[in-house]
């Protein structure tokens, strides 16, 4: 077998491959023998027929038979011969039959990225410090209490003060017309709202709106005008004058719960306060943890990318760019983002998406070959269990679940998650790690 490689840009690779006719003859005559075996034709038996009969009678269906099995193994066996690591078969092409019976073709080859595997032994990374501070726990509770706060009427009635929560109802009108018609990308909420919740600061809802309802007593309305702010957001709208009708429906007064046992009780049944820190300690512990370990992750992948320049897989990128910009319009619209918004910042937001899925499919191949480097591999155990845990997620059984991967035919991604992450974890286990904050490292 006579074979020619030639790499290509992007990581692509075409094999040029010749076949010698002894090796497609013997290919022939196995797949031909089986054709004998089966054939039936008018007069014969099964298994009967001269095989010069049933080779006249089925000649394209074996050599389209022999060509697919003949290519495949040709492939399998340059592959092999060359040392090269194939993500895919992209296409064959140029298929010729020799009148010698020898076999031509080219096969386009999508190979792992060709890169030096950099230093993944000690790694420098900087983790948040683990100790929690008294001043945190204080934090927390007043967290806690913040969740639970009262919110009375204003007792006894007063006019609207800076700081107060007060609860409106208002339109919003830009030269006669609701504003979010005027401007449709500025939003419905800047147009109209009943029994709105503000608390009265300079920023709160619309910048100055606030300012104008200070004195407002409840049941009274009061119209005036804004100007939008000259780096509002809204091409074309900085400049007009937004005309608001307001009525002031509520003035609620803030109060928290005190800090006792009886509070305590409250957020944890039969907890003094004394335990409520305790435990308010524990879950921040955790929470700490947590962020030290996601540290010591990203430092380390940040890291491994920063020193590996290498090409990536086109259409790889291509599709991982679609996964991520679709993963960023479903995060915007849940905050909020119009599409319009989204619109005007097209270009940034796909070009952070090519960004981020260049970082993940690189990161994705060092930790791949960092695996084959350490002989790290997936137990049949670790496998399952991410299945299992798959299946607890979307509420399946676990052969309902591994049903659904292998239909999919998602059981080598799923495996490869698990061995990149094991091998993740391979490699932050051996950085070295310093606190933050010049923190000692822990």
């Amino acid at each position: 077998m006579n074979v020619a490689f030639e790499p290509l840009p992007n990581c692509l690779a075409t094999l040029r491959i010749e076949v010698e006719p002894d090796s497609v003859k013997k290919t022939w005559d196995g797949v031909a023998g089986q054709y004998f075996k089966q054939a039936k034709l008018p007069g014969f038996r099964a298994g009967k027929a001269p095989r010069s009969v049933v080779e006249r009678k089925f000649t394209k269906e074996i050599r389209e038979e022999v060509t697919k099995q003949v290519l495949t193994d040709a492939c399998r066996e340059a592959i092999k011969d060359k040392g090269l690591r194939v993500l895919s078969l992209s296409e064959v092409q140029d298929v010729v039959w020799g009148d010698d019976k020898s076999l031509k073709f080219s096969a386009t080859l999508v190979l792992h990225p060709n890169f030096d595997l950099p230093d993944y032994k000690g790694i420098a990374v900087t983790a948040p410090g683990a100790e929690v501070a008294e001043s945190e726990i204080d934090e927390a509770l007043e967290n806690l209490r913040d969740q639970q706060a009262d919110f009375p009427d204003v007792e006894p009635a007063r006019p609207a003060a800076m700081g107060d929560f007060v609860v409106v109802d208002y339109d919003g009108l830009i030269e006669g017309e609701p504003a979010h018609v005027k401007f449709p990308k500025a939003g419905k909420p800047l147009s109209h709202n009943t029994d709105f919740w503000i608390k009265m600061t300079d920023e709160a809802f619309f910048p100055g709106y606030c300012a104008q309802v200070v004195g407002m007593n409840v049941g009274e309305t009061r119209e005036f005008d804004i100007e939008v702010p000259s780096d509002f957001p809204v091409e074309g709208m900085p400049g007009s004058k937004i005309h608001y009708k307001v009525t002031l429906k509520g003035l609620k007064a803030r109060t928290l719960p005190d800090l006792n046992d009886a509070f305590a009780d409250t957020v944890a049944k039969g907890k003094t306060l004394a335990e409520l820190r305790i435990m308010a300690r524990e879950e921040l512990q955790k929470q700490k943890h947590a962020q030290i370990d996601a540290a010591k992750r990203n430092g380390v992948m940040s890291h491994l990318i920063s020193k590996v320049e290498c090409e990536l897989p086109t259409q790889m990128v291509r599709s991982q760019t679609q996964t991520i910009l679709s993963e960023i319009v479903r995060e915007n619209t849940t905050r909020g983002v119009t599409e319009d918004v989204m619109k005007e910042h097209e270009r940034e937001l796909v070009g952070s998406a090519a960004q981020s899925a260049r970082d993940r499919i690189k990161g994705t191949f060092v930790l791949l070959r960092i695996a084959e480097q350490e002989g790290i591999k997936v137990t049949e155990m670790e496998l399952r269990q991410r299945i299992s845990s798959l299946a607890r997620k979307y509420q399946m059984t676990f052969d309902k679940m591994l049903k659904e991967l292998q239909k999919r035919g998602a059981i080598d991604q799923i495996s490869e998650e698990v061995l990149t992450a094991k091998t993740l974890d391979f490699v932050t286990s051996h950085a070295t790690v310093t606190a933050a904050a010049n923190e000692e490292a822990k």
